[in-house]
């Protein structure tokens, strides 16, 4: 089983929370659900048997399912879709005595503003237990696919065995870069991954990067 995803989302002062975990491979099921309030006000569950039952089977391929089937809900959060009132009719923001080109300049505006965003890691690859590799991250807009300047990166670890452990902390540059360097530790037993968040705004992102067990040396 991985490690899942969790997720606060405000939306018209309200919160909502929404957690993505994987069933297991005994039940393989991707589920994610909504919050607000203590409450589950929605829900998704995706069966990934077919996987299971093929050759393209792996933890990573379930993983990108998980962020893929998560980011989706919090899109359709940011869109009104668990909005008790219901999601609000197209034009519904729109004063009567804006021109077209008006429209569009106002909606091009709270798109810019209030923008998702997606997280890109370079090194990924290195991560293994007891390294301390380099990460690059870089955080853009999801829709133009342009840097996000000051936008808030954050990188933990997280295991089966303990609490979730913080690795990092800063800030994108202009080109919406930020590097850091970590000091993974070894785990005796159990599975861990580097969760990565970014913020910026009303706008986040998150993604996890499985670690990989540490190399036994020769003749050990």
């Amino acid at each position: 089983m991985i490690t899942g995803f969790n997720t606060d989302v405000e939306y018209e002062g309200r919160v909502y929370h929404v957690q993505t975990e994987d069933k297991g491979s005994q039940n393989p099921v991707v589920e994610s659900l909504v919050y607000s309030g203590g409450e589950i006000v929605g829900s998704r569950r995706v069966s990934y048997v077919e996987l299971v039952q093929s050759s393209e089977a792996s933890e990573e391929e379930v993983l990108r399912r998980m962020e893929g089937q998560h980011q989706t809900l919090i899109r359709e959060i940011r869109s009104g879709r668990f909005d008790p009132e219901g999601p609000r009719p197209y034009g519904s923001l729109i004063v009567s005595n804006q021109s077209l080109d008006e429209v569009v300049l106002s909606f091009l505006a709270r798109e810019s503003a209030a923008g998702r965003i997606r997280i890109e890691v370079t090194g990924q690859e290195a991560l293994e237990e007891g390294s301390k590799p380099p990460l690059r991250v870089r955080v853009v807009a999801e829709t133009s696919n342009r840097p996000v300047p000051g936008a808030r990166v954050a990188l933990k670890m997280i295991s089966t065995l303990d609490r979730s452990q913080d690795l990092f902390c800063g800030e994108t540059d202009p080109e919406g870069w930020v590097e850091a360097v970590l000091d993974l530790p070894v785990l005796q037993n159990g599975r861990a991954a580097i969760l990565c968040q970014a913020e910026v705004g009303d706008s986040s992102a998150e993604t996890q990067h499985l670690l990989r067990k540490r190399e036994a040396s020769p003749g050990t």
